[in-house]
This record gives structure tokens, C-alpha cells and sequence, in this order.
């Protein structure tokens, strides 16, 4: 009997009795009649290996196109390099300016020119127009707020870096001349307010040594009813000027106090020439063209495979 057959025991009644036959059958036959497969060729592992498979094959195809992927990298990697060395140099001009802390009218201390719109002047056409003249391109002029200052950093990107010094020199100085006519109306209305309220305080000393003078007269007399009722009216009177003047020197410590902390507008820094452009920078843009053109690269090898592994046949 061969190894790779099965005896199977079949067993029937026959008669009342038992009788079993045996019955060599091979292991296909059973196979068969189980419906099932005996045993199974493939490899356990072959689907883990399929991912790594795929990723052989992507590899494979790049480096069959290998050639066009350094073709289309070294063309953008020469283009971006001269681009970048043909292109003329930017010099980027900037000034400091501050805008102070003056106010407009002598109750709120608040600044009147806050860098928004401060930015908003700068940047506007009529204060160019009114500083350059018309027609002229200084260049690209950007206005930053230094965060929590009432700074402003101000700069023009020039070809032309002493051009740039000049123009920017001029706008800074027409700004703060429009800027400090404001601040000086603001420490005029606060002298004004200041003097006002100092010739008020000289009426009022007056006023109450005049009432003094009146209660030490009749404090030296004889005091009858009618002196009396004429004392207590002075003495009223003594009290609510007194209490006028400590209101008045409340304001004029206040008017004196903002009148030595205001501030007006101020040139932190002049504009100079700079001696290096800022741009173009040549290193990030060759970098950024050679980055760009090795994805183009590859792209197109993998657009070229796919047309050569089916190529497109007009249909009849």
C-alpha cells in the first residue's frame, strides 16, 4: 500500500450484522468529495510582500527614467541660478519714528495719531505725491507698528539706495512736520487751559482773604443778631471757596502733569543707505528651483512610463 493513500472503513448493515469493507482511496478523490482543497501551494507570506514589491517597482521606474529626472533637475537648477544672478539687487532703506503720546483735546490723554493711522498717511498717495512728486517709482513702501509702541518701522525696497535714503528722509520729514502742528495745537489748547485755571485761582485767593478779613473784623466787634446771621453767611461763603480752589489746583496739577509727559513726534532712526541689497537671495531661490525641478522630474518619469506601457491607439 502507498504511503499517499488512505484506507477508509466503510461500514454497512447487512442482515441484522455488521460488516465493514475496506476501501483504498487516494487523497485527490477525497479532496474531491470533501469539496474542499487539500493543500495549499501558495507561500503564507506572499501578500506582506506585496507593498515592498510595489515600492521595488516605483523604484524601478525611476531608475529606468533616471536620465530624464536629471535632465529636468539640472535645467531648473540652471535656470533658477541665473535668474537669481540676473536679477538686479534690492536695497531695503528704513527709519524709526515715534509717534509721542499727545492728544487732542486736554480730557483724554489718548494719542491722536495711532499707528493705524499714522500707517494709513504714510502709505496714502497724497503724502507721497506732496513729499516726492508725481511720477516717481521709489519703490515698494511698507509701514510695520512695532507691537505694544507707538513706533513706527519704516521702509522702501530701492534699486537705487541713496535715491532710497533721499525719498524716505523726505517723507519722514514731511510726516512728522503734519504730525507736530497737531502736537502743537494739543500744548496750546493745555497752556491755555493751564493759565485759565491759574488766573482763576488768583481770583479765588482774593476772593478768600477778602471773606477773611470780613469774619476777623466782626469777630473783634460785638456780636449782635445781625452780626451774627452775617458771620455765618461768611463763613459759608469761606467754605465753598475753599473748596472751588482745591478743585481748580486738582486741575491744574493735572494740566501740568500732562504738559510734561506728552510727546511729540520723533525721528528714532534716519533713513540710511544700506551698503548690501536684502534680495534677491540667490542660495533659497537655487534651492527652491532645484527642489521644484526634482518633482517635475519625477512626475514625468512616471507620466512617461505609464504612456509607454500603454500607448495611446486611435481608434479606427
Amino acid at each position: 500500500m502507498l504511503n499517499d493513500d488512505i484506507i477508509l472503513s466503510l461500514c454497512s448493515l447487512r442482515g441484522g450484522t455488521q460488516t465493514g469493507e475496506y476501501i483504498t482511496v487516494s487523497k485527490e478523490v477525497i479532496g474531491y468529495i470533501m469539496d474542499k482543497p487539500v493543500r495549499s501551494t501558495a507561500s503564507p507570506g506572499r501578500d506582506i510582500y506585496e507593498d515592498e514589491i510595489n515600492l521595488r517597482d516605483l523604484l524601478l521606474v525611476l531608475w529606468n527614467w533616471r536620465k530624464l529626472v536629471l535632465a529636468i533637475f539640472l535645467v531648473s537648477l540652471v535656470i533658477g541660478t541665473v535668474l537669481s544672478f540676473a536679477a538686479s539687487p534690492v536695497y531695503q532703506v528704513q527709519a524709526r519714528v515715534s509717534l509721542g503720546n499727545f492728544a487732542a483735546d486736554t480730557t483724554n490723554i489718548q494719542p491722536k495719531i495711532t499707528p493705524a493711522t499714522a500707517k494709513e498717511m504714510l502709505l496714502g498717495s497724497d503724502l507721497r505725491e506732496e513729499a516726492w512728486g508725481k511720477g516717481i517709482n521709489a519703490g515698494e513702501l511698507a509701514v510695520l507698528p512695532v507691537e505694544n509702541t507707538n513706533i513706527l518701522k519704516i521702509t522702501l525696497d530701492t534699486g537705487d539706495p541713496r535715491q532710497g535714503e533721499d525719498l524716505l528722509d523726505k517723507l519722514v520729514a514731511l510726516f512728522s512736520e503734519k504730525a507736530g502742528a497737531q502736537y502743537e495745537r494739543s500744548e496750546k489748547l493745555l497752556k491755555d487751559d493751564l493759565e485759565r485755571t491759574g488766573g482763576e485761582l488768583q481770583e479765588l485767593n482774593k476772593s478768600i482773604q477778602q471773606t477773611r478779613g470780613l469774619l476777623e473784623d466782626l469777630s473783634q466787634a460785638e456780636l449782635s443778631d445781625s452780626s451774627r446771621i452775617q458771620q455765618a453767611g461768611l463763613l459759608d461763603t469761606l467754605s465753598r471757596f475753599t473748596e472751588q480752589r482745591d478743585k481748580l489746583l486738582e486741575n491744574k496739577l493735572n494740566y501740568e502733569q500732562k504738559l510734561n509727559s506728552m510727546e511729540g513726534i520723533k525721528v528714532l532712526e534716519k533713513p540710511e543707505a544700506p551698503s548690501s541689497p536684502v534680495g534677491p537671495r540667490k542660495k533659497l531661490n537655487i534651492m527652491i528651483a532645484g527642489v521644484l525641478g526634482l518633482m517635475v522630474g519625477v512626475f514625468a518619469a512616471f507620466a512617461a512610463d505609464y504612456f509607454k506601457r500603454n500607448p495611446f491607439v486611435p481608434s479606427a
